[in-house]
């Protein structure tokens, strides 16, 4: 059976063609330019970052069958094991920050309530963890909402 790098390759071109789609049945997002100057339309970074993913996955299938099943991608030890668990506490974090986000409109709290959950479930000092998170959110809020004056609406 193709382990290794073919796996991981599959899902990186199927990443990519996920965005790739995206972008097509949007009818806002074309690679056509729109305005007199010439520039590129609002979908041509998302094409252009889709199918640059598809290409790099299809090298990594390639790559992996070349291997012919020898290299193993996953070895459950104690320490994957514990990674695995990390990452599906970060994406259940994210889901949930958008959830709220969404719920609330409050962006600015739920970023802070976001940085102190990650550096807690990375055994952040409670010190490091209020001082990051603090500094985190008034960075994004002085950059983005003052800055830029981009609006947080969910």
């Amino acid at each position: 059976m193709h382990k290794g790098d073919t796996i991981p390759g599959i899902i990186t071109v199927l990443f990519g063609l996920l965005f790739v789609v995206a972008t097509a049945v949007n009818p806002q997002l074309t690679a056509v330019s729109k305005t007199s100057d010439g520039v590129p339309g609002a979908g041509f970074f998302p094409y252009l970052l889709g199918f640059s993913t598809m290409v790099l996955g299809a090298l990594l299938v390639l790559r992996g069958l070349r291997q012919k099943g020898q290299v193993q991608y996953i070895n459950l030890d104690e320490e994957t094991k514990q990674n695995l668990k990390t990452l599906a506490l970060s994406v259940l974090g994210l889901v949930v920050f958008l959830v709220f986000w969404k719920l609330t409109s409050q962006f600015m709290i739920c970023m802070l309530v976001l940085c102190l959950y990650l550096n807690w479930l990375f055994q952040r000092s409670w010190k490091f963890n209020i001082i990051y998170s603090a500094v985190f959110t008034a960075f994004i809020y002085l950059t983005f909402k003052v800055g830029f004056s981009i609006q947080f609406i969910a």
